[in-house]
């Protein structure tokens, strides 16, 4: 019984969390992620709070748990000055995603059980699928370092 109640509840807040709604979330994040572009130090935080939360948290977020981290990583290459082959707007959208996943009174609070990071998985697969070429890159480049570096 308790199952099918799991299952409704994630149902309703998957109705409730159109494609629409996580872009208006995301553009909201948008304009405080610039500010977050324009200093380094305060992205170098953001970024270590993303690791851990996204750690903790691995198994809520399995579904798109590596394109977050694989997001994550290319943030923090670009604010270490060793990525820089990545559009502006890219990292905009990437820190905007990052915020929106380390706040933890979003659309859906991420402290009710089942749904609590529906709206954050929804909100990154939008974000990885507006710079997925982006992300593809920065991959290729990640793996022609560690070829170089074996």
């Amino acid at each position: 019984m308790a199952e099918h109640k799991k299952k409704k509840t994630k149902r309703v807040a998957q109705k409730k969390i159109s494609r629409e709604v996580a872009k208006q979330e995301l553009k909201k994040s948008k304009k405080i992620a610039e500010g977050y572009a324009s200093d380094k130090k305060k992205t170098a935080y953001l970024i270590d709070e993303a690791i851990r939360k996204s750690q903790k948290h691995k198994g809520l977020l399995r579904k798109c748990w590596d394109e977050l981290n694989t997001m994550i990583r290319m943030v923090r290459a670009w604010v270490k000055g060793e990525y820089k082959d990545v559009p502006w707007e890219t990292i905009v959208w990437a820190i905007a995603t990052i915020i929106y996943f380390v706040n933890p009174f979003d659309l859906i609070p991420d402290f009710i059980p089942v749904v609590g990071y529906l709206d954050d998985a929804v909100v990154i697969g939008l974000a990885v699928a507006s710079i997925s070429t982006d992300l593809e890159n920065f991959r290729k480049w990640e793996d022609a370092r560690k070829t170089n570096n074996v």
